[in-house]
């Protein structure tokens, strides 16, 4: 498994170690880009096209943890519960490339990839 430096030095994304605010506020950024280009993607969908959907499911768990004095653990523990969350993310590239390899000419990937819209249902259960 490769350390954070590693990934971000693999990405180009160096700066966003020491900058957690900035990287939270670039996600939610390219979260909402994602959202509004599925939203309009979506209404180009041709009414002759057959819908193809794929539902993943999701368990398991992720844990978030830092360190510091005991008598601030109930704000602490509160703002990691408020500040994390389990995200679909779509490899677009990916998808792209095992169409290629499966023969689909360059116009059927460009309807998919353009129709393209993920919906994302996933909760994170708290047992508190």
């Amino acid at each position: 498994m490769e350390s954070s430096k590693e990934l971000a030095r693999r990405f180009g994304l160096e700066r966003y170690l020491y900058e957690p605010d900035a990287l939270n506020e670039m996600i939610f950024k390219l979260m909402m880009l994602q959202e509004t280009i599925q939203m309009e993607a979506a209404q180009k969908v041709k009414l002759h096209a057959k819908n193809v959907i794929v539902k993943r499911s999701v368990h398991g768990k992720y844990v978030a943890h830092c360190r510091g004095d005991g008598k601030y653990r109930y704000a602490v523990e509160t703002a990691l519960r408020a500040s994390t969350t389990v995200i679909p993310v779509f490899q677009r590239s990916r998808f792209v490339r095992m169409l290629c390899d499966m023969g689909l000419s360059d116009g059927i990937r460009a309807e998919y990839c353009d129709t393209l819209v993920i919906d994302d249902d996933t909760h994170c259960f708290d047992p508190e």
